[in-house]
């Protein structure tokens, strides 16, 4: 099923063919008791300009310590580390024979990968659980972010662009940053500053501010947003002011 939408549908190319390694020319995936990860990817060897081999390892069970658990555990986690295996077949870094990954962006390949669970298995909704990292502390750059908690960004742009937009951010990925990749991605209909105010907006409307038909389908589900300070000021312009600092690509969310 993983494979079905992610290549056939939505045409990612699928990760190339490491000959016969792991005893034939199919992708290989192995279940083995990983004490608590769900899964892991790995890569092994460079095979092109951006293109790595790799395996995708996967828990045998699932059991205790996880969010989800059984078959729906098994369902996302295939979707997530299969979408990494797509990042290190065809998106490596340009002409890096050492390491297909770039370091500074590891935000972005867990931020796709976990929203890829929702988008493969929306009945699954195990990113659920790295949600509060984000909510209760916005004001972080995107950067900072593991990215599993990051997951709705990708689901608020596939709401409002459709799946194309993340192939683009990821044919940019071999030869640019992640934030640089996301802005051009934007540049033909918007911009990474404006659909960030709206992330903001979208992100402030859940749990018990949840909209009927607005914003998140799944917005009553998701924690309510720390406001980044909180003053007891009363703004009495143009006398009163509140200084802040405000990170690069991040949203302050400020009550008064």
């Amino acid at each position: 099923s993983a494979y079905n939408f992610e290549i056939n549908f939505l045409g990612f190319p699928p990760p190339p063919s490491d000959g016969s390694s792991g005893g034939d020319d199919k992708y290989d995936i192995y279940i083995r008791n990983l004490s608590g990860v769900y899964g892991q990817t790995w890569y092994e060897n460079s095979v092109g300009s951006t293109n790595w081999t790799s395996y995708i390892e996967m828990d045998n069970d699932f059991g205790t310590g996880f969010y989800t658990h059984g078959i729906e555990a098994a369902c996302v986690t295939v979707a997530h580390e299969f979408h990494h295996s797509i990042q290190l077949g065809s998106y490596a870094q340009f002409n890096n024979n050492s390491n297909p990954i770039r370091t500074s962006d590891l935000f972005f390949y867990e931020l796709t990968s976990t929203a890829f669970e929702e988008f493969v298995f929306d009945n699954v909704n195990d990113y659920y659980a790295y949600m509060p990292t984000y909510f209760n502390n916005p004001a972080q750059s995107f950067s900072q972010y593991a990215g599993y908690d990051l997951a709705i960004w990708n689901i608020f742009l596939q709401i409002n662009f459709g799946f194309d937009i993340i192939k683009r951010q990821w044919e940019q990925m071999p030869n640019r940053y992640a934030l640089e990749s996301i802005a051009l991605s934007l540049r033909d209909s918007s911009t990474l500053g404006n659909e960030l105010n709206k992330f903001g907006i979208w992100t402030y409307f859940t749990n018990s501010r949840a909209i009927t038909g607005r914003y998140f389908e799944e917005a009553n589900n998701y924690p309510l947003i720390t406001p980044t300070p909180t003053t007891g000021v009363s703004f009495i312009p143009p006398s009163d002011t509140y200084n802040m600092s405000i990170a690069p690509v991040a949203n302050y969310f400020l009550k008064v």
